[in-house]
């Protein structure tokens, strides 16, 4: 089929829809701008800053949404005006949305859409992100995905615009400016006016921050990732489904005009000046392209231009009317002075920056888990490397100075570590130094990568840079590392979903440590639910730490249910008057008591407790239970949940302390506030060492622990000396608690009582030790656990009353390894507990 023969099918399917879209949106304003008009060059606009939600975007989202079955959700994301389009739709049709919006994303726009009634989801820091979580969410829940721009039915209601142009105006313009940012409107209107065989030339307008040389690049120009801008409407980045939008559309377009952030915000305070018409930068830069083109070198003759929107911030707006401006001329359409004769004024010019490529790394096709570790950090130090580039292109964009050393040092070691990573996961089948070579490649990635950022990072300045990501460098973002770094975000998403929560309705937030997570959750009871007076209940034990700061609460009282069986909890949670319930799935105690939440659900959810907060330390169960998922019907009580995530969580590297906080969403804010002003949150120092990896991974790599965990437990249990001589603890119930794992910890206590003291339980210690040394197995001794050595400890239990007991904190061992070290601690407690045997 010709070029010819797709824009008049298109054209004539776009015909047929704009009778539905102009029953809905509105028909906006086609006006002069003599002010912008001279001799050689007429100017008029559209203006679709007045439409509905004060964007076209209504145009699109109302034709694929009439098209869309009323039972399937609705997917879109966005960094504004179309979340805000599709959310104005879907309330009035009255259809469920769900708008997924970047870190990024204009701060007003996203209030406009809450206010809609859409479920508002962050997902990733820009456009391009977003709209990969966005679809991968419609697939998974049966829902259409309406792309911004690539979507047909938008695209077809876009290109209504250019019906109720063509029938509004009897005039012959000679050039149509069109704003470029996905292509959507373009592609609509360029169909109507070439199947009409309208001999207007179509000019398409694009930021030049973005560095992406259209004219010359091609249609794959927009796979390139967009800097800041003005006019973040166009910050748009295709991936490989949009690529037949752009060839279909490049054709069609007889000049790009790259247009500058300065002349952007100049036509932005132009416009309301001249015509008291408030337009975004992206429904601006048509104006700004004319504007720049004084001696009309580049657009003569009669020109149309499309305001496309015209939702811009307090903040934005500020900052462009801020803007000095020395010629006369443009002052005086900026109203800074009264209007002189036109005259003849220079041109700006500005070379383009390119940026480096890196060959991506081969992956294993069925990879350990460690492998999946090794694999993601390349893409961590390769994305980084391209962050560099992106870092120092940008400061030759914006003209700012540039420590061209520092980069240059920062990027030549960071392509010596990935050299190093690839090699390592080539060359390296033992998976003990794949281990410690992921170790100490991590800290050199996570050195480096701070080496360039900044914790209180500028986001506007003069000559200097005071930032790493030109992402950061926005004028509505407070910078400060404590307020939580973008690669925190980042990192806390993938988190998320690798310990299981769904991501549709809970928020995780990463902090310092296990006790500042549980900090956070005490900072926001304080505030919000233990007043004086206030009961708060608990389990048998809780951790020791969690215990002391309540006590330290003196306007509450405490109360302990003396049991651990399921039926008193659930009476202690029905019946008391307490605020705050505080009970784990298992206990951090020598006899590792577990509780079945699913049993507790069930017994408590007949009475109303949806008053209460159950407050949870998973640590123990670390990723293998959603308590949120348990507990979900509407007598529950709300939950709050914590881990230390030192260990377990960083795949027992022990690179930093660690805990994480997930809770419901619409408490998410407040615990993130609470975090910032108790300075509790993971800097970003620390979130680039903490490793990444899926959920498949994670619970890989506890089924290794809990394999390791009930091969001692077995061994130790086949004993008939060792059975009436020792309580072994492990909670070998857990697939019938619901859990995914049972974990790595195994702990030991002596019958007879005298022995459970440290003295005698670090000489059982050392009888193990020496006899692994002289077997040449593997063994630590040392507290905590979560590591992939075993390690074993005399754990000195803080609560009262309760004795020491011997901890095993089981490894990745290999099965032949973990039972030559089940063996050893065996013939080691034999050789023990026969000194005492009388």
């Amino acid at each position: 089929m010709t070029i010819e023969n797709k824009y008049t099918d298109l054209s004539n399917e776009i015909n047929q829809d704009s009778e539905f879209v102009r029953k809905f949106a509105l028909q906006t304003p086609l006006i002069h701008l003599p002010w912008l008009s001279t001799s050689g060059r007429q100017v008029w606009a559209k203006l679709e800053c007045n439409q509905i939600t004060n964007s076209f975007k209504i145009r699109g989202a109302y034709n694929a949404i009439r098209k869309i079955s009323p039972d399937a959700p609705i997917f879109t994301a966005s960094a504004g005006n179309h979340g805000l389009a599709v959310a104005y739709v879907a309330q009035r049709l009255k259809r469920r949305c769900t708008v997924y919006v970047p870190s990024n994303a204009s701060e007003l726009k996203t209030r406009r859409i809450i206010a809609l009634g859409a479920d508002v989801r962050p997902a990733g820091k820009d456009l391009f992100e977003a709209t990969t979580f966005a679809r991968a969410q419609a697939v998974s829940r049966n829902g259409s995905f309406i792309s911004p721009f690539s979507n047909i039915d938008v695209i077809k209601g876009q290109g209504s615009l250019a019906i109720e142009l063509l029938s509004q105006s009897g005039i012959q313009f000679e050039n149509i400016i069109i704003p470029l940012g996905g292509g959507g409107l373009l592609a609509g209107m360029s169909s109507v006016l070439r199947a009409r065989h309208n001999v207007t030339n179509i000019l398409a307008a694009h930021p030049k921050i973005f560095n992406r040389n259209l004219a010359c690049a091609g249609p794959g120009a927009l796979n390139k990732a967009a800097f800041p801008t003005i006019a973040d409407g166009l910050a748009v980045q295709h991936g490989p489904e949009d690529f037949a939008l752009c060839e279909s559309i490049w054709p069609s377009v007889e000049n790009m005009l790259e247009v500058e952030e300065k002349d952007i915000e100049r036509a932005i305070v132009a416009l309301l000046h001249n015509e008291g018409v408030l337009a975004e930068g992206a429904g601006a830069i048509g104006l700004a392209a004319l504007m720049a083109d004084r001696d009309e070198k580049k657009i003569s003759g009669s020109t149309l231009v499309i305001v496309t929107g015209g939702n811009i911030s307090v903040s934005a707006l500020v900052k462009c009317v801020a803007t000095h401006e020395a010629n006369s001329m443009d002052a005086a359409k900026l109203g800074h002075q009264s209007i002189k004769p036109i005259g003849e004024l220079p041109q700006r010019a500005c070379a383009p920056v390119g940026t480096a490529t890196h060959k991506p790394v081969e992956t294993n096709s069925n990879p350990t888990f460690w492998e999946e570790a090794f694999l993601r950090l390349v893409k961590r130090i390769q994305k980084f490397i391209q962050d560099i580039d992106r870092h120092y292109e940008f400061l030759q964009l914006e003209n700012l100075s540039t420590d061209v050393e520092s980069i240059s040092y920062t990027k030549e070691r960071a392509i010596a570590i990935l050299e190093s990573a690839n090699s390592a996961t080539l060359r390296t089948e033992n998976q003990r130094s794949l281990r410690s070579n992921y170790r100490v490649l991590i800290q050199e990635y996570s050195f480096l990568r701070n080496c360039l950022a900044w914790c209180s990072a500028s986001n506007d300045q003069s000559e200097t840079a005071m930032f790493f990501d030109p992402q950061e460098n926005t004028d509505t973002a407070l910078n400060y590392d404590r307020y939580g770094s973008m690669l925190l975000r980042e990192t806390e998403a993938n988190l998320l979903v690798s310990l299981g929560f769904e991501t549709t309705t809970c928020d995780l937030l990463m902090t310092s440590s296990g006790q500042a997570a549980y900090t956070v959750i005490e900072s926001f009871l304080l505030k919000n639910v233990l007043k004086a007076g206030s009961h708060v209940s608990i389990s048998p034990y809780i951790y020791f730490e969690a215990l002391e700061q309540l006590e330290r609460l003196s306007h509450i009282e405490i109360g302990r249910s003396d049991s651990w069986s399921v039926a008193s909890l659930a009476q202690m949670i029905s019946e008391s008057r307490s605020a705050a319930i505080f009970i784990d799935p298992m206990a951090n105690l020598g006899s590792m008591n577990s509780v079945d939440f699913q049993q507790l659900a069930q017994l408590i959810k007949a009475q109303d407790n949806s008053d209460k907060w159950l407050v949870i330390d998973g640590t123990m169960v670390s990723g293998g239970i959603n308590v949120f998922e348990i507990f979900s019907e509407r007598t529950h009580p709300e939950i709050l949940y914590y881990e230390s995530g030192s260990k377990y969580l960083q795949f027992g590297l022990d690179l930093q302390m660690a805990g994480v906080v997930v809770s419901s969403k619409k408490h998410s804010a407040a615990l993130t506030t609470h975090r910032r002003n108790t300075g509790s949150v993971m800097y970003q120092t620390a979130v680039s060492k903490f490793p990444e990896y899926g959920r498949a991974a994670f619970l890989g790599r506890m089924g290794v622990l809990t394999r390791n965990a009930e091969t001692l437990v077995t061994r130790l249990s086949d004993s008939q000396y060792l059975k009436e001589r020792i309580e072994i603890a492990y909670p070998g119930n857990w697939q019938s608690l619901g859990w995914k794992h049972g974990g790595g910890v195994v702990s030991v206590s002596m019958k007879s009582m005298g022995l459970n003291n440290r003295a005698c339980l670090e000489g059982f210690i050392a009888i193990l030790i020496q006899r692994c040394r002289v077997k040449h197995v593997a063994i630590t001794k040392g507290v905590s656990f979560g590591f992939a050595v075993t390690r074993v400890s005399a754990a000195a239990a803080m609560a009262d009353n309760m004795p020491p007991f011997l901890r095993f904190s089981v490894g990745e061992e290999l099965p032949e390894n973990m039972k030559l070290l089940a063996e050893t601690i065996v013939l080691s407690l034999y050789d023990f507990l026969k000194k005492f045997d009388n």
